[in-house]
């Protein structure tokens, strides 16, 4: 009886393993990330670039006249500034991703985790959109309407966002893409705001907004 007891504890054990690597086999690493834990920080510090930078060319411009009468060189300086805070976001961004796939996943690489990421499906999702976002930008440039750049591009974000919930299932990224669509579609129909106030209040307030979100204890995020 013993006998056939460890017998079936061991075939139990064997079914219990195999049942465990299909799981694994079968579900995608980005769903066993920790995305909020990994982009916290990459969101702060998203929406407070969008502030800072939006504030500096509105004082240039209001110092200068307008955004042409910037000398060429102060431009170059703060382009130059933005390329780099855009890349120390990228790269803390990438390395908090990676971080949070190796506690699943110790021997998993960026290449890996990239093609995880950019399979077949989320491109038919996402190139229709950066195609129509491109041409709308385009059109709106051409024919005057500057001004509406920055709202389409709020609500396009929106959009993103929206799919990426359907793949990654965070609730907070669901909330910040109704945001970027409704201040989107709000700067849309009151278009004398600037442009540069338009996009603090649609992205930069949309990251802001989802790191503090992200930074609440778990408790009160479940109730938010």
């Amino acid at each position: 009886m013993d006998a056939l007891s460890r017998e079936q504890i061991d075939r139990l054990a064997e079914d219990i393993s195999f049942v465990k690597k299909a799981i694994e086999k079968n579900s995608s690493i980005l769903r066993q990330i920790d995305f909020r834990s990994s982009l916290r920080l990459v969101t702060l510090l998203s929406g407070i670039s969008i502030f800072f930078f939006c504030g500096l060319f509105h004082l240039l411009t209001k110092h200068f006249g307008s955004f042409p009468g910037i000398p060429t060189s102060i431009k170059a300086v703060s382009f130059c500034a933005i390329a780099l805070v855009a890349s120390v976001i990228g790269v803390l961004k990438n390395s908090g991703i990676l971080k949070s796939a190796r506690f699943t996943s110790p021997g998993i690489s960026l290449m890996r985790l990239i093609k995880e990421y950019f399979s077949a499906r989320m491109y038919h999702h996402f190139i229709p959109m950066g195609l129509v976002f491109l041409f709308a930008c385009a059109y709106a440039v051409a024919t005057g309407n500057v001004r509406f750049v920055v709202p389409i591009f709020s609500i396009s974000a929106g959009l993103i966002y929206n799919s990426l919930d359907a793949f990654l299932r965070i609730d907070e990224i669901l909330l910040t893409s109704y945001w970027f669509i409704v201040t989107g579609c709000i700067v849309l129909v009151f278009n004398t705001i600037s442009p540069l106030l338009s996009l603090s209040l649609t992205v930069g307030c949309g990251m802001l907004l989802l790191s503090a979100i992200w930074y609440m204890p778990q408790k009160k995020r479940a109730e938010a």
